[in-house]
């Protein structure tokens, strides 16, 4: 062992007997039980954008999104790449795909896949699955409906056809997420003084007729792909986009592999939020005869905002808090979650450098629980920023603790993004009080060893510290305790490995 190993150990072991002297409050009592295997750790590792930019001066972000864990890149806001028709003026914005809507989509000269490939293959070079959106970058360009629907429909096929079956000097990245359009619902009056349009520039119904098409015309060229809609702006919010949308499928018989949804908490910064819009949109899936399609929310962040002296500002541990608690809510109610955004720089998870903010962190540690897929049973974590997910290896030899410690700080201002008085069912969660939060009073039973030796190392992320080691000790038999602070915001992998 190092002189620096041994001094952390010995400092690790004099705190942690401190912290079981009488008198010691405010200590979380957590159970784990390690023979209790209550389901799968399901991977929640997306994000929107990257690891390559579409910009010539982007960073090259492919270490940080390997080193981190991302599995799962949403293809939305490049700005052209990836974009099928956009339009700003009448002429087309650089790197989409169709820049002429008046030629043939069945013929390969018609297409322009060049920016786009370097996007996606990016992707798939780091080792992550494409979920591909069809459509165009949020708020850029002319915000008018495709003038020719089966053309539309016609030409996404054939992006289907290029990325997976090589058409047009294409690949076979077997891409299986296909989701159209982003945030059609959002409305003029959403973000006054903003120059962004309108997403989707017609009646609800066009939308659903659009949908239709496409989904159509995907399936035709491959039964077995997953297609869906619509990214939803914010997914708590009743309106035609959401339940018109699944209620057509189900009169029309549309496939509906999936429905996609977006959440900002920044009216209200409660990680549990997701939980509750995802149970709603669960409901109205399976009361319309969707029992099989998937659940995603394919954006979300504790806030848009990236002023750097708000307490919610993306680089702050705050932030990070957030992430990782919503990211433990969130299992087992998502089947696709993607971060916004994996970036460099806005609301991504690092500085323009590339350097790590507290959030890139925290993937990292809830990426490690994939390790350990065996989903643990329980015990004390709670619905207002107290989480802990639990796992086991398959082999018996590891078991893994993620404790994400945030508390919710509701911001006294208005929301950033708003919905019309009167349709927003998600009010804000009242009378919210923190005991027994300061720390945590861990047991884990029936550790899969029995009487064998193990070792214990703890990494934690706090406002001093970037997933360091800040313990390691070691023990014997089938049960273990441990008690340490750990204030809020914070959030610390506990990993113990058979010897």
């Amino acid at each position: 062992m190092t002189t620096r190993k041994l001094a952390a150990t010995v400092a690790w072991v004099a705190m942690s007997a401190a912290m079981t002297t009488p008198g010691l409050t405010q200590m979380r009592k957590i159970g784990v039980d390690a023979g209790s295997v209550v389901g799968t750790i399901r991977s929640l590792q997306g994000v929107n954008l990257g690891p390559l930019g579409s910009r010539p001066n982007s960073i090259d972000l492919s270490k940080q999104y390997k080193d981190i864990g991302v599995d799962l890149i949403r293809t939305h806001d490049n700005h052209g790449p990836t974009d099928i028709d956009m339009f700003e003026k009448a002429k087309p914005v650089p790197g989409i795909i169709f820049p002429n809507m008046d030629l043939d989509a069945d013929k390969e000269e018609s297409y322009v896949f060049g920016p786009s490939d370097r996007i996606i293959k990016g992707i798939v070079d780091n080792g992550a699955q494409v979920y591909y959106r069809l459509g165009r970058t949020f708020g850029w360009a002319d915000p008018t409906m495709p003038y020719d629907f089966d053309k539309f429909a016609n030409i996404c096929k054939h992006v289907a056809m290029h990325y997976n079956s090589g058409w047009a000097n294409g690949f076979h990245f077997n891409i299986r997420y296909w989701e159209l359009w982003n945030e059609p619902n959002v409305m003029p009056d959403w973000t006054p003084g903003e120059r962004f349009p309108v997403p989707w520039g017609g009646p609800a119904i066009q939308f659903f007729h659009l949908y239709e098409k496409v989904a159509q015309a995907i399936k035709s060229y491959d039964p077995k792909l997953k297609m869906g809609a619509c990214g939803l702006a914010e997914g708590q919010r009743e309106n035609v986009f959401r339940e018109g949308l699944i209620e057509y499928c189900a009169d029309h018989n549309v496939p509906l592999d999936f429905f996609s949804w977006h959440h900002y908490s920044g009216d209200s910064s409660d990680p549990y939020d997701l939980v509750r819009v995802a149970h709603i949109v669960r409901d109205i899936l399976d009361t319309n005869g969707f029992q099989n399609a998937e659940n995603h929310c394919n954006e979300w962040n504790l806030s848009v905002s990236s002023t750097p002296t708000d307490p919610q500002n993306q680089s702050s541990m705050e932030s990070a808090a957030f992430a990782a608690t919503a990211l433990i809510y969130m299992q087992g109610v998502v089947d696709v979650s993607a971060y916004y955004a994996g970036t460099a720089g806005g609301m991504g998870m690092f500085e323009r450098d590339g350097s790590y903010r507290k959030k890139a962190y925290v993937f990292k540690a809830n990426g490690k629980l994939l390790a350990t897929p065996q989903r643990l049973a329980v015990s004390g974590a709670d619905t207002i920023g107290f989480a802990v997910l639990a796992g086991r290896s398959a082999d018996s030899a590891t078991v893994q603790i993620l404790v994400a410690n945030y508390e919710i700080q509701q911001p006294t201002g208005p929301p950033q993004q708003t919905a019309a008085p009167g349709s927003h069912p998600l009010a804000r969660r009242k009378g919210i009080r923190y005991d027994n939060n300061r720390g945590y009073d861990l047991t884990v039973n029936n550790l899969p060893w029995g009487a064998g030796e193990f070792t214990v190392q703890r990494y934690r992320v706090s406002k001093t510290e970037n997933l360091d080691l800040v313990g390691e000790t070691s023990g014997r038999g089938g049960t273990f305790a441990l008690t340490n602070p750990l204030p809020p915001p914070a959030v610390e992998l506990i990993v113990l490995r058979r010897k």
